[in-house]
Order: C-alpha cells, then structure tokens, then sequence
C-alpha cells in the first residue's frame, strides 16, 4: 500500500508507516534526517497554496491513500483516510465545542467570544479559535490587559475561556465512527522552562499517565469519539484539577503523542488509524514501560552547524532523538528545534533522561558559539 503524507512536520506519521511496512512518501516544510530516511520518497514545500500542493503531491504518481496533517485537512483528494471535512471543522472549532460538549454533560471550561470575555472573570485564557499547538494561547489577567488585546487586528480569531489550572493530560483513542478503543492516556508537558520560552507551547509528552480519573478520561473520549463519528487516530485534551477532569479541545488527527504510545504499548497508531477505516481497532494493551518525549525549541533564530546535526543523528540511531534537522537548517526563535525521547520502567527515570539530553542538546549549541566566535551563529 502507498501512502502520501502531508504535513508542517510529517516524521512522526512518516516513521511509524514505515516501521508498519507501507510505502509512504513525505510532503512538509522541514525535510528532517528521519523523514527522509523513514521516506521512500520526501519533498519539502514552502507554501500553502491549494494548487501548488496539489501540484507537488501530483509527482509522487498514483498513491492507495493520503493522510492530512494539522492545517492542510481542507485539501482535495480522492483517497484521504482523515475524518470527513464537515467533521474536521465542527471538532476544531473552539469556538462552538463547548456548546456541544454542554449538551454531553461533559465538563469543559465556560467560553465566550472576545467581545463578551469580560463576562466570565479573570483570569482568562485566551486562544484561537481553531489550530493546535498552544503557542498563540495566553493569559489576560484583568479588564486593562483586555482591552489590549481587543484593539489587535486578528483579535475576532481568538476566543476566551475560563482560565483552569491543573496537569495537562489526553487520551489517545483509535475509532471507526461507530467505536473507540483508549490506546493510551498521556501526561502533556506545556509551556515547559528549560524547553521554550512560549508559556503554553506544547513540549511533549510521558505515556503512560496514570489519576484516580482515568476511567473518566476513557469515558468521555470514546463518548466524544461516537457522538462525532470521528474515524482513525484522534485525542482529546484534558486538564486533570483538584475536583475532577476538565475536556480543553479535541485534535481529529494523529497526535503528538504518537511517539511515546507506540513506545509504552508497543502498538503501530499508523496501521491501526489504516485499519479503522476498515472497521477494525486495536485491542486494549498494558504499557511495556514509560516513554517520555521532549521538543527543545529556540530561543533566538538559530543555524543547524553540521556537528549539531551528526551528534543529534548519533542520538536518533540510538532511539534518544528525533526530528533531527539538515545542516544548514534555519530555526526561527521559538521554533522547534529537535525532539528528545527516552524509555524507563518508572515516570521519573523516563522524564529525567529526557531532561539530561535536552540540557546536553542546549549545551552543544554553547560550545559551538565558543568554538566559532566568528560565526553568524545564533545560540538557542
């Protein structure tokens, strides 16, 4: 079977068809080492013009199916395995979400329009009204910061919420519209210091996480997952506080937790999002151990030199690294640079190794400035 993926970022998806045993072709933005290793063919696109990527995607000759990545679902093939486009919007919206998940009985953060934010108290959140990746949501803590914000021309794109504090979490489920199986649960790191400077920017994930709410993680997952008869791999976004679990949003699409399910539970999410279109869904499975994933982002634009480059594919060989960057390759402040995993029999071994080489990766980056003072070259 050939699969086109299309995505900003595709290695992920790209990876775990490979190691499923598709043919899989890559189309995104960054072209990193384990795309085009994992790829049996990768190109690299700087635009988000419909005709150009359907130009693009047309050179890849004939393929079985196209998987969609964050932002580019709304594109037109003839053979997609992603949910239904009518689906896709009225999930995402964030904006009408919390109307549906009311009517659920589901708890979920009160939410109003930026003209009526003042309504709910303060703080609030506030975040688009459609996208993933937290890194335009912030935090406005009383009517002057309000105010503020409502003069910015993009202002009408943004929502408000009410502001909830507690560990970010998600269920990562697998449906066929007319079921869903939990694979995993997962503990989100958001906004993590020593990996970004963005307060709310997604940093990764450990799998598995473990509350005296789980059962209801599953349960409002998989209630969610019928109610829109969503299809393939999807996650929902919890906030696991003193009194319970609260739902934040829903992703209708592979998620980046990919990397640290298919690690604690040794299950394949690509050939299982395959096989549910299909109507067949994984078996529930105990975790094999703890998988921890962290994405160092820059601090200032930043210049891939080569040895950064090898000594991050040394790590990726090893199974310490992923997203491994080109030499040569710009990194705009507060982009992703690399992401770091690492696999233990406990949480706090898994997170600590993961830590250790994001610290190492920034340290790499110091020693580089130190050995080429000359160089125009920007320390993350």
């Amino acid at each position: 079977m050939k699969v086109l993926v299309i995505a900003n970022s595709a290695r992920s998806i790209v990876c775990s068809a490979k190691k499923a045993g598709y043919t899989v072709f890559a189309l995104d933005r960054f072209g990193d080492v384990d795309t085009c290793n994992c790829s049996d063919k990768s190109l690299l696109f700087k635009t988000s013009q419909e005709n150009e990527l359907q130009g693009l995607a047309g050179t890849f000759g004939e393929v079985d199916a196209v998987v969609l990545g964050p932002g580019y679902e709304k594109l037109k093939f003839k053979n997609t395995l992603n949910n239904p486009p009518a689906v896709m919007e009225e999930v995402s919206d964030k904006s009408k979400l919390p109307r549906k998940l009311k009517s659920m009985d589901i708890p979920h953060p009160e939410t109003a329009s930026i003209e009526k934010a003042h309504e709910l108290g303060f703080p609030l959140m506030i975040k688009p009204k459609s996208g993933s990746g937290g890194m335009r949501n912030m935090v406005v803590r009383n009517e002057e910061e309000l105010s503020l914000f409502k003069e910015r021309s993009d202002a009408r794109e943004f929502i408000a919420q009410e502001y909830i504090e507690g560990i970010p979490c998600s269920a990562s489920i697998i449906s066929s519209g007319e079921d869903a199986v939990a694979v995993a649960l997962n503990e989100q790191l958001i906004g993590v210091p020593w990996l970004t400077g963005l307060p709310f920017a997604y940093c990764g994930n450990i799998t598995p996480f473990h509350s005296k709410f789980n059962d209801e993680m599953i349960q409002y997952a998989k209630q969610i997952a019928l109610e829109f008869g969503l299809v393939g791999s999807n996650g929902v976004d919890f906030i696991l506080t003193e009194k319970g679990i609260v739902v934040i949003e829903v992703n209708p699409r592979f998620q980046g937790s990919l990397d640290t399910v298919e690690s604690a539970f040794g299950i394949n999410i690509f050939d299982a999002h395959v096989k549910s279109f299909s109507g067949e869904l994984p078996e529930v499975r105990e975790p094999v151990c703890f998988a921890a994933k962290s994405i160092v982002y820059a601090n200032k634009k930043t210049v891939i030199s080569k040895t950064v480059s090898d000594t991050l594919k040394g790590c990726m060989e090893k199974g310490r690294a992923a997203d491994v960057p080109q030499p040569g390759t710009v990194v705009s402040q507060d982009e992703p640079v690399s992401t770091m995993l690492a696999t233990a029999r406990t949480r706090s071994a898994a997170l600590e190794k993961v830590v250790e080489s994001s610290r190492s990766l920034r340290s790499l980056f110091e020693k580089e400035k130190i050995k080429n003072p000359g160089r125009k070259f920007k320390v993350i």
